[in-house]
């Protein structure tokens, strides 16, 4: 970083007196101006020279200048405890927030090891500071110094350890935390430093501090990006949203992450192996899946830590909040172990909350528990506040949620998926029932997904006409090519020139192909644009219709492709210019490629919706 930068960047943090900077929320306080006779106004017997040599050792540090600092600090005696800045940062604590091994390591040489303890304005000593740029050999330097410095607070009682987490400098924060005794990590300051853990995903660090303490499982503190009470076991209970699921892997990266015996192979063969295959594998991909697979392994013992304070959560009354946020995220692992440990919580209104809140985020792994469940028809038959979970279904999905499905139609579709497997769950005495503002639960979804019915069929009657233009261009090309073969005719038979070629009946067969796949395909999308749109149509007959069109329409241009291809070849194979056919078939594969590449993810998606397995009704009965 040039000199004119980090002065930029020291100005950005101290500007002048009247801004209270706190690195560890990043937030500006603006602060009442004081008046010209108070006591923190400027000296008016404060010299002009004291201010520019302090003016003029900041720029050094901020410069990583150390012969500037070390003349000024010849010059000024008391320049090395004075407070340089507006915030009540000294020299040390400059050169360690900018991360300056050099000035540091001189600067400890002039200081005793108790004023390594001296905080600024905001209580942050030199190594707090330290953590904003995540240095570590500056924290080498001033632990080495004095290690008490690692058990000091802040204004606002954050640890150095919790700091660097906070800011996501995981290598510091793993030096810092084998520094740190965990007695400093205790009550709500180690509540809050397991949310920084857990929120930078350092599992392994979170899981050794629970298995010293684990009743900081339900300590509470509070959450500041929510401003909510949070505690480590509802952090525990939503890690499936932040750990990438195996599920949401390319089919390759599945494959690896499954097979983790040939990973472990593979990472530990030798350098000639990993060279030989460097061209077919993406070591560092492969690294990844592997760091992804520890994790899973990581949060599943931090589950299995809940587990065993299961009961004593269920006696805090701090499990129904965990349980509901599991279901809220999909983590079902987290609902099936904790409540199979705990029997009685399935007949209260602990497990019914679960399954709303599941049915109300659309997490469908979870919700296909409650299959079963011993007591799923006494559960089912729940009505809270009028409302039947039939009623709860027919609402319409949050915004978020229904982002996660691929376009409108798929979205209306995926809903109307739920409310008919609600429907099936429910008795049919249900099926009429009115809630408390007179309305049934197919009236409830019907006015609830009006817009959504009508987004889906905007997009639908979109896609279809855009196919069916490609579609109705490919007929009128291979129709023309039909009549219209390469040679030209014999002037006497009639007969094509080139009929005993074996290249022109690849030529007949690719065109005939290509001319009937493309006309089926106009008609599938002629018939979604004529088709009738009700709500029954989204959840089958529509999606179908889409993928037929789409099939054929790939189909008809490849075999389009293979055509023409054949064409060449008969023409060139009768001239000097043979060489050029592998350009022109790497260059007629890219309109294959393109439309491959913008449409397949819909085909496949529509395909997964329409014809997958979403509630699963094999699962384990509980107990």
């Amino acid at each position: 970083m040039s000199i004119l930068a980090e002065k930029k960047q020291s100005a950005e943090l101290e500007q002048n007196s009247s801004i209270d900077f706190d690195p560890f929320v990043g937030l500006h306080r603006q602060q009442p101006n004081l008046p010209a006779g108070s006591s923190h106004s400027q000296d008016p017997a404060r010299s002009g020279d004291e201010i520019g040599w302090k003016e003029d050792l900041n720029d050094a540090l901020c410069g990583n200048n150390w012969r500037g600092v070390k003349t000024i600090l010849d010059q000024n005696p008391n320049a090395l405890t004075a407070k340089i800045a507006a915030s009540g940062r000294t020299a040390l604590h400059v050169a360690a927030m900018f991360g300056h091994v050099n000035i540091v390591e001189e600067l400890l040489k002039l200081v005793p090891p108790e004023s390594l303890g001296t905080g600024d304005s905001h209580g942050n000593t030199a190594l707090a500071l330290a953590t904003i740029t995540g240095s570590i050999q500056v924290a080498k330097c001033l632990i080495e110094k004095n290690r008490d410095v690692v058990g000091i607070p802040n204004a606002r009682d954050n640890l150095p350890v919790i700091r660097a987490f906070h800011f996501a400098f995981l290598a510091m924060g793993r030096y810092l935390y084998s520094k740190t005794p965990s007695e400093y990590l205790t009550g709500r300051r180690g509540s809050r430093f397991l949310f920084s853990c857990l929120r930078a995903q350092c599992f392994d660090i979170a899981l050794d501090l629970l298995k010293q303490c684990p009743e900081l499982l339900f300590v509470p503190t509070d959450d500041e990006l929510s401003g909510k009470e949070w505690m480590p076991i509802h952090g525990i209970a939503t890690l499936n949203a932040a750990i990438l699921s195996p599920s949401e892997l390319v089919f390759w990266r599945r494959w690896i992450y499954n097979c983790h015996g040939l990973l472990q192979r593979l990472i530990t063969f030798p350098n000639n192996f990993i060279d030989a295959c460097a061209l077919c594998i993406n070591l560092e991909g492969v690294k990844k899946i592997q760091e992804l697979k520890l994790l899973h392994a990581q949060a599943d013992e931090l589950l299995e830590l809940v587990c065993k304070k299961a009961r004593k959560a269920y006696e805090k009354r701090v499990l129904e909040e965990a349980l509901c946020l599991a279901a809220k995220e999909g983590n079902v692992k987290f609902v099936f172990r904790v409540s199979k440990i705990i029997p009685e919580i399935m007949v209260t209104r602990t497990l019914t909350s679960c399954f709303s809140h599941a049915l109300n985020y659309r997490q469908a792994r979870v919700f296909n528990l409650i299959h079963g469940h011993r007591f799923k028809r006494a559960l089912l038959a729940y009505v809270d506040e009028g409302n039947t979970f039939l009623h709860k279904a027919a609402t319409q999905a949050p915004d978020h949620v229904l982002s996660r499905i691929y376009a409108p139609t798929l979205q209306m579709q995926r809903e109307l998926q739920w409310f008919k497997a609600m429907q099936n769950l429910m008795p049919p005495i249900f099926w009429e029932f009115r809630n408390k503002d007179g309305i049934t639960a197919e009236e409830l979804f019907r006015e609830s997904h009006k817009e959504l019915m009508k987004e889906g069929e905007k997009w639908i009657k979109s896609t279809a006409s855009s196919c069916f233009v490609v579609g109705a261009l490919i007929v009128t090309i291979m129709f023309a090519a039909a009549f219209t073969v390469p040679g030209g005719n014999d002037q006497t038979f009639g007969y094509p020139l080139f009929i005993a070629q074996p290249f022109f009946k690849v030529f007949i067969f690719s065109t005939i192909l290509s001319l009937f796949s493309s006309s089926t395909s106009v008609l599938m999308f002629l018939a979604i644009l004529t088709s009738q749109y009700s709500e029954e149509k989204f959840l089958k007959s529509l999606p179908t219709k889409l993928i037929v069109g789409l099939c054929f329409l790939f189909i008809s241009i490849a075999s389009m492709m293979i055509a023409f291809l054949s064409t060449v070849r008969l023409i060139l194979d009768r001239a000097s210019y043979s060489w050029g056919l592998l350009p022109i078939i790497i260059f007629a594969s890219v309109p294959i490629f393109l439309f491959v590449l913008s449409q397949f993810p819909l085909l496949l998606h529509t395909a997964i919706t329409t014809y997958g397995v979403i509630f699963d009704e094999k699962v384990e009965m509980w107990p």
